[in-house]
């Protein structure tokens, strides 16, 4: 059995890292596992705490999300909303959507964020990160409409060395139907780059702002 000064000579040995030092405290608490499992409730969740940090600052992101999610747990299993003077079941969500976009994990994100929005619906920085996870969430049309547009760029290329080669030393008096193909052609694909970007940005700022309005109104 464990004795007490055993585990408080555990605890006090952890908390002499410094803070700052991440791959320090993640090899303590990955040697120590098993023994910091045994401590009692109040230092085993306080090194925790430190430990999903450190996770996240070193970009460990897969082990944060789960470790992240351990935290959520015991802080509901014990009624923890404030720790250390931070509102921990809020920072480790937000930490946690934060991890899986780092890993590309848009749709996991967006959906932690908008459970975010919906406990705290004038949070700034989470409406930001959530109009973030849209725009990296590239729908459909996004692709196929950058596609299109580098079909019609590369067609540009095509009829002005067309036009340079051929044209212009052979057939003179066609270079201005192949200017007016080649400018065309490159409008186009310009409109369609530009436009759907535009559109798109567009539909995420309705979408996040409809939904934020949605959410006040109920509060």
């Amino acid at each position: 059995m464990r004795t007490l000064s055993t585990s408080t000579k555990l605890y006090r040995d952890f908390k002499e890292i410094d803070g700052s030092e991440y791959h320090t405290i993640i090899r303590f608490y990955e040697a120590k596992k098993s023994e910091i499992s045994h401590l009692n409730f109040e230092w085993y969740f306080d090194i925790l705490v430190d430990y999903t940090n450190a996770l996240f600052e070193v970009g460990a992101y897969a082990k944060q999300i789960t470790t992240a999610q351990q935290i959520i747990q015991l802080s509901i299993e014990h009624n923890i909303q404030f720790y250390k003077g931070e509102d921990i079941y809020f920072k480790c969500l937000y930490q946690k959507a934060a991890a899986h976009f780092n890993l590309l994990e848009y749709d996991a994100a967006i959906h932690i964020l908008k459970e975010l929005i919906k406990i705290a619906p004038y949070h700034g920085l989470s409406i930001l990160f959530l109009k973030k996870c849209l725009n990296r969430a590239q729908p459909n049309y996004i692709k196929i409409a950058r596609a299109v547009s580098i079909v019609l760029f590369l067609g540009t290329a095509i009829i002005t060395a067309i036009e340079v080669i051929s044209i212009r030393p052979f057939s003179p008096m066609y270079t201005a139907i192949f200017e007016q193909i080649r400018l065309t052609t490159l409008g186009l694909g310009i409109l369609v780059l530009v436009g759907t970007f535009l559109y798109h940005r567009y539909q995420i700022n309705h979408q996040v702002h409809t939904f934020v309005k949605k959410i006040r109104r109920s509060k």
